[in-house]
């Protein structure tokens, strides 16, 4: 029987997710003409859907828009695509979190300074796509170990190492130490922004207290699956849901023992479903289930509706 619910002291929308949704609805707003996102403006179906239900075109490509105005994801683009759509006439308004935008000032600094530039992180994810845009010529990808220590000796070159924003913590340390070793010389500037640190840091201290934790984010979300993942790691039962409709009630039977859950969410995921996710599992519990919240330390119940 499902007894208590707690809830990670941190979850939920970081300061770019907000900074870009608020962008994109000031944009959609006051914009004249067609208004169009680069790819999704956060990683999260619901906030996609929105935009989309409220006429907000999406594109893949700039070469998919021809007028009005674009928007840059929180993710951030290369500046050749900035550069191509400003020649198409288009107006481009940039949504790209400054915590990611800080990292191409690193490594355009670096680069100045005859660095060559090792990017630990998802070569295919958005964030490190506009990345490389920055130094093509200069930046090499690893998204593994393995494939960092597969890189050549470069005994007499500058290096410097950066990683995505949200990286594993835990692994990315591991991932600086091997190269400290390899390449001895590696200057390491760790760009995890402080959101995903929190994040984990409070799934370090949830997991271990549940039999179970709920990821609230989307699978195209890194930072929401990164939290999935080391619940998994901590206490065995770490999953990742999109939705309250995704939580399956034989998940608490009573032969599987799930007497408490931690509930979590990405940097993209808004509250409203993680309040969704916590309604379902008190209607799971018989509404017996106590909410523990991290803020003021104390139960709360549903209150019971009489006729």
């Amino acid at each position: 029987m499902l007894k208590r619910i707690l809830i990670a002291s941190h979850h939920g929308f970081c300061m770019g997710v907000k900074r870009a949704i608020q962008i994109a609805e000031e944009t959609s707003d006051t914009a004249e003409g067609k208004v169009t996102i680069l790819n999704e403006i956060v990683h999260n179906e619901a906030v996609v859907d929105k935009f989309k239900k409220q006429g907000v075109g999406q594109a893949l490509a700039v070469k998919d828009v021809n007028e009005g105005t674009l928007i840059i994801s929180a993710h951030g683009i290369s500046p050749a695509v900035i550069n191509e759509a400003e020649s198409k006439g288009l107006t481009v308004i940039d949504a790209t979190c400054p915590l990611v935008t800080n990292i191409y000032d690193i490594i355009k600094k670096a680069v100045s300074e005859g660095f060559h530039i090792i990017h630990y992180g998802n070569p295919h994810h958005d964030e490190t796509q506009g990345i490389l845009g920055y130094a093509p010529d200069n930046i090499t990808t690893a998204s593994s170990i393995e494939e960092l220590l597969a890189l050549p000796e470069w005994k007499d070159r500058k290096l410097g190492l950066t990683v995505q924003t949200t990286a594993h913590i835990e692994e990315f340390a591991k991932v600086e130490e091997k190269a400290k070793e390899k390449w001895p010389h590696l200057e390491v500037f760790n760009t995890i922004c402080n959101a995903t640190t929190k994040r984990q840091n409070a799934i370090f201290d949830l997991a271990p207290k549940v039999d179970m934790v709920l990821v609230v984010g989307s699978t195209t979300s890194a930072n929401s699956k990164r939290l999935a993942s080391i619940s998994s790691d901590i206490c065995g039962n770490g999953k990742l849901i999109g939705s309250a409709v995704d939580i399956k009630e034989e998940w608490f039977a009573e032969s599987e023992k799930i007497e408490s859950v931690g509930i979590s969410a990405g940097a993209s995921t808004p509250d409203f479903l993680v309040e969704e996710v916590i309604e379902r599992l008190k209607e799971i519990s018989g509404n017996e289930a106590e909410v523990i919240l991290p803020e003021k330390k104390r139960s709360i119940r549903k209150i019971q509706r009489t006729a």
